[in-house]
């Protein structure tokens, strides 16, 4: 279900999406270009985007987005481990995976169009990435690590 604006999407399983906006000191509004839906999951806020300004396109991510929230303990530790391995100069120790587990939680879940799907991370404990900067992970429609970059 959409609101009249066409600004809100109604998912049942997930909850209420918003295209949000930004005003400018000079009056000028910047209309996001995606849809998203913060929400409380294990005991954290998290950003869910869809990645698209039309409520058809958006709807049609819908599947994708309840597969990515159902997996998102199998994703995030995916992504994790593809960071560790990405940034780590040996093969990390089991307990090098673990605390990077623990410290990398999940943030921002970014679904596109085409399937595919961005986890942001963020450090909590800073001592993985200096501050401003976060790592995410890109899968592909099948939840295979496609690329791991490091954002700000």
């Amino acid at each position: 279900m959409t609101t009249p604006s066409g600004r809100e999407i109604i998912d049942q399983t997930l909850g209420r999406f918003v295209r949000g906006h930004h005003l400018l000191t000079d009056g000028v509004r910047l209309d996001d270009d995606y849809f998203s839906l913060s929400r409380e999951v294990d005991g954290r806020a998290i950003v869910f985007l869809a990645r698209s300004v039309d409520p058809e396109t958006v709807r049609s991510m819908f599947p994708r987005l309840h597969h990515v929230f159902e997996q998102r303990h199998a994703l995030h530790r995916s992504a994790v481990e593809a960071i560790v391995y990405e940034f780590s100069e040996a093969t990390p120790a089991p307990e090098e995976l673990d605390d990077a587990r623990d410290d990398l939680v999940l943030d921002t879940v970014e679904v596109f169009p085409d399937g595919e799907v961005v986890l942001n991370l963020t450090d909590t404990c800073g001592s993985h990435f200096m501050d401003g900067y976060w790592p995410a992970v890109q899968f592909s429609i099948d939840d295979r690590v496609v690329k791991v970059t490091v954002e700000c």
